[in-house]
């Protein structure tokens, strides 16, 4: 009896967080998507109007259709590529694996403004970096990286798997740390090449660890916002618009309704995602 009564302690604090934080403003955003409020005096209950003029709206839709772009994109690129030079780095011909490392983390712990702002200067149509070394090969008109259809959600997907890439190697380097080398040596002595080890062998023992990332790297991608923010100055078109670049518009104009119901969309496409990893896992367990 005790024991529960300290765990219970224990929990109250990450618990009381994770409510006030995270379900309370979730729940609070729910309801309000029902609601005409600008902010200040009292709301008027309006139904599931806000939701109509949302899909009603001619930026909602590509943001939608951007943000499962960059979603269905990114998060693989992300997650296939970590696992790649998670392998490359456990390798026994690598050579200076510590720096590596390092250089794939740093991007991660680098604040995402001054990530975007690097790329929007490395990137700029009249004095980028790459159009500079590009112009200096010989390549007299380049493409206007930034606002030319389909260069800027192109980079943005780059920019947003590179950035990420980082902290999935880590992970999946502290998974692939606990696996038995003697399943590798057994698979060699049978005869199997290895693409095949990696195919049979490594990459069951890490889906646990896959399913995670896949799981929090999509999250993160239907939230995306400051990276998009940045590397456009601002000025999103229909090429390049996001649903948080949307919420945040309709919040900034006073419409906190349409903004709340935006961010319900936002919800209800991450729920299947989280319904997937816990049969997932629940399946393993």
């Amino acid at each position: 009896m005790r024991a529960t009564r300290d765990a219970w302690v224990l929990l109250a604090l990450p618990l009381g967080t994770l409510f006030v934080f995270t379900l309370a403003p979730t729940l609070l955003a729910f309801g309000l998507s029902f609601f005409r409020w600008s902010g200040r005096g009292p709301g008027e209950f309006v139904g599931l109007e806000n939701y109509r003029l949302l899909f009603a709206d001619a930026r909602f839709g590509p943001a939608l259709r951007n943000t499962l772009i960059f979603t269905l994109l990114s998060v693989p690129l992300t997650v296939l590529g970590s696992f790649a030079l998670a392998l490359a780095l456990r390798a026994e011909w690598f050579r200076g694996r510590a720096p590596v490392r390092a250089m794939l983390f740093v991007p991660t712990i680098v604040s995402t403004a001054a990530v975007g702002f690097i790329w929007r200067w490395v990137l700029s149509d009249s004095s980028g970096l790459l159009n500079f070394g590009l112009a200096g090969a010989g390549i007299d008109h380049p493409p206007r990286w930034l606002t030319q259809h389909p260069w800027p959600l192109i980079w943005i997907i780059l920019i947003g798997a590179w950035r990420q890439v980082g902290f999935c190697v880590l992970i999946y380097l502290a998974a692939l740390a606990g696996h038995d080398r003697a399943l590798l040596e057994a698979a060699s002595l049978d005869g199997a090449s290895r693409p095949r080890s990696i195919r049979h062998v490594l990459w069951p023992g890490v889906r646990g660890t896959t399913a995670f990332l896949l799981l929090t790297q999509a999250l993160a991608a239907l939230q995306v916002f400051d990276l998009v923010f940045v590397l456009t100055a601002g000025q999103e078109t229909a090429g390049t618009t996001m649903l948080g670049i949307e919420v945040y518009r309709r919040f900034g104009a006073g419409l906190m309704g349409p903004a709340a119901a935006a961010g319900v969309v936002a919800l209800l496409l991450a729920l299947p995602l989280g319904a997937w990893h816990i049969r997932a896992t629940g399946a393993r367990a």
